[in-house]
């Protein structure tokens, strides 16, 4: 027999080198990803809700004195925001108050409250007009 050496298999000393990113690196990277994701998520959140709020505000509670009176419009001076609105009347407005219960019965210098939606034409319609007295104190109080 001839005495030769079998084969040694080499047993590694320390741990073989690994290809790629270590597990701490991941690790890290993940988190870091998920947190800018957070902030990211927070903030885009925090501004559309901002602008929702800042357009329902808008259109919150139109209080106004009559600046004209038409058949079929209303035109209103907005004490709860800036300008003037025009609003469609429709057989399906309904008036409440102290004028009375039609359209023609609102004098211009009366304090109304709209409450509103979009037409199909999509202009502004009153869908109920509520005539409040002088003192009231919707839209900033009495106006003088």
């Amino acid at each position: 027999m001839s005495s030769e050496p079998e084969s040694v298999e080499e047993l590694p000393s320390a741990e073989a080198p690994r290809e790629g990113v270590s597990r701490r690196v991941l690790v890290l990277s993940v988190l870091l990803a998920v947190v800018i994701s957070g902030v990211a998520g927070l903030a885009i959140g925090w501004k559309v809700e901002q602008q929702r709020v800042k357009d329902d505000i808008a259109n919150i509670r139109p209080v106004g004195t009559v600046t004209a009176v038409t058949d079929d419009s209303v035109t209103v001076e907005l004490r709860t925001a800036s300008g003037t609105r025009t609003y469609k009347v429709t057989d399906a407005t309904v008036v409440d108050g102290a004028t009375g219960c039609d359209v023609s019965d609102l004098a211009e210098g009366s304090i109304i409250l709209v409450k509103n939606n979009r037409g199909d034409d999509g202009k502004l319609q009153a869908t109920e007009i509520v005539v409040l007295p002088e003192t009231t104190t919707f839209g900033g109080g009495a106006k003088g």
